[in-house]
């Protein structure tokens, strides 16, 4: 893998037709009228398939993640997706940022993508499927809007089901491309800026770190 470097993130909610139509409408301003991109994206989420015995080395066990996007009716089959393998690191305490702020480390795979994962000793934990737009502004953040939807059949996206019954409420998340930590707070301000931009029609948090805690939950 590359090394890891960190992005910064900003997230917020629209729960009406009327919101997401005009915040698409301010996106394509503000990033041109041929930025507005479809996007369907696949993600599994893997955990440890022996676990580390209980203490404080049980806190490094984190969830490894894979992500494809799906861009035409063959990549809906597994084995013809561009798969890339992600670590998403604990976010940073916030201690007065307005952003949230966490590494990241990413790479593609080749092949086989489920049994390349199965031979680090990962297991299924859970996946999910997002669907709606995408955005790019000025190359240096990516500003999507879209719905979640959970999977009725394990690793078939044909099945989505939708996680509320809200048909209207769309996820709106700002995540800067990654910059090393010497340019943390000028990506910062890049994405206040598009905070500002956008205010009145959505508004967009930095969320509680625990949100965004990468460590496996167990009972």
């Amino acid at each position: 893998m590359s090394s890891a470097n960190y992005e910064c993130l900003l997230h917020g909610i629209i729960t009406t037709e009327e919101a997401k139509d005009s915040l698409l409408r301010r996106l394509v301003g503000m990033c041109g009228k041929d930025s507005q991109q479809d996007l369907f994206e696949h993600q599994i989420g893997f955990s440890p398939t022996v676990q580390t015995a209980v203490g404080p080395a049980r806190n490094d066990d984190v969830l490894l993640r894979l992500h494809a996007n799906i861009r035409n009716e063959k990549q809906k089959s597994l084995k013809h997706r561009e798969w890339y393998l992600v670590l998403q690191g604990h976010p940073e305490p916030q201690r007065g940022r307005t952003v949230s702020v966490r590494p990241v480390t990413q790479a593609k795979v080749g092949g086989d993508a489920l049994r390349f994962v199965r031979s680090l000793s990962y297991t299924f934990a859970f996946e999910f499927a997002r669907q709606g737009f995408v955005f790019a502004y000025q190359d240096s953040v990516r500003i999507s809007v879209t719905q979640l939807y959970k999977l009725s059949k394990r690793w078939d996206v044909s099945s989505m089901q939708a996680f509320h019954d809200n048909e209207h409420q769309w996820l709106v998340e700002l995540t800067s491309i990654p910059v090393t930590q010497e340019q943390v707070n000028q990506m910062a301000e890049q994405l206040n800026k598009i905070r500002t931009l956008l205010s009145g029609i959505v508004e967009l948090e930095c969320v509680d770190n625990r949100a965004l805690q990468n460590k496996i939950h167990r009972s």
